[in-house]
């Protein structure tokens, strides 16, 4: 087992205790196949949110690996923080950061500082549509021989669109962009959870990843499927 991905899921489990205006989500997922081959597959996700009055913060971290019966062939680790400030009921501006560390990806690792307008497009209780248009910084290294750095501006926009299709199912959608001159770097995320008993739920999800400018022996494109047994404290699945 990776050892970040222990260390994330011993950090998580005392935050289910942890009452409003705290809420989140803490989920678990592994995979082993044997016989003709023999392959592992871990991942580990926690979102942890903090919501009082006009602000909101918003922090998630992920973690996925894989190995076969050779060598690893994925390690991934996705950090963010984004902090929110609704200054009317629809409108809000917000500002984030986020790292990404893929030992495998065209982009080994990935830092930006965004920030910008979002709006509540709608508001539920069985839709919600959030879009966002911001501009910030990122930095980049490649995963090339040099393992060459690039710094350049970058323009950010972000959808997340939620369907309450029962009181026990919900599909998430989201999208995100970041463009700069070095490197376009798109992300979508399709997830739908399942309601098990109380809070505990089962969490499907499928990831995208587009890189523009990659090195020339390495795909512009990654995808990730997981499914994880989840925990939702603070609120209702």
């Amino acid at each position: 087992m990776n050892r970040g991905l222990v260390v994330l899921a011993l950090a998580i489990s005392p935050l289910a205790v942890q009452a409003e205006p705290w809420s989140g989500e803490v989920g678990l997922g592994y995979l082993a196949t044997s016989g003709n081959s023999d392959t592992t597959s871990l991942n580990g996700k926690l979102a942890l949110d903090y919501a009082k009055g006009p602000w909101k913060n918003a922090f998630a971290a992920s973690a996925i690996s894989s190995a076969d019966e050779e060598a690893s062939t994925a390690e991934r680790y996705l950090v963010t923080d984004k902090l929110d400030w609704n200054f009317t009921e629809r409108d809000y501006i917000f500002g984030t950061v986020e790292w990404e560390k893929d030992l495998f990806g065209g982009v080994r690792e990935r830092t930006s500082e965004t920030a910008g307008y979002g709006r509540h497009i709608l508001t539920g209780p069985v839709h919600l549509l959030d879009a966002e248009i911001g501009a910030g910084a990122r930095q980049l290294q490649n995963n090339d021989a040099t393992r060459t750095r690039e710094d350049d501006a970058i323009g950010r926009a972000f959808g997340k669109y939620q369907w309450a299709l029962s009181e026990t199912s919900t599909f998430i959608q989201t999208l995100k962009v970041e463009s700069g001159a070095e490197n376009t770097f798109t992300e979508s995320v399709t997830e739908l959870k399942l309601s098990i008993v109380g809070n505990l739920f089962a969490a499907l999800s499928y990831t995208v990843k587009h890189n523009s400018d990659v090195p020339a022996d390495t795909k512009k494109t990654d995808t990730f499927s997981a499914v994880n047994l989840s925990y939702a404290f603070g609120k209702k699945l």
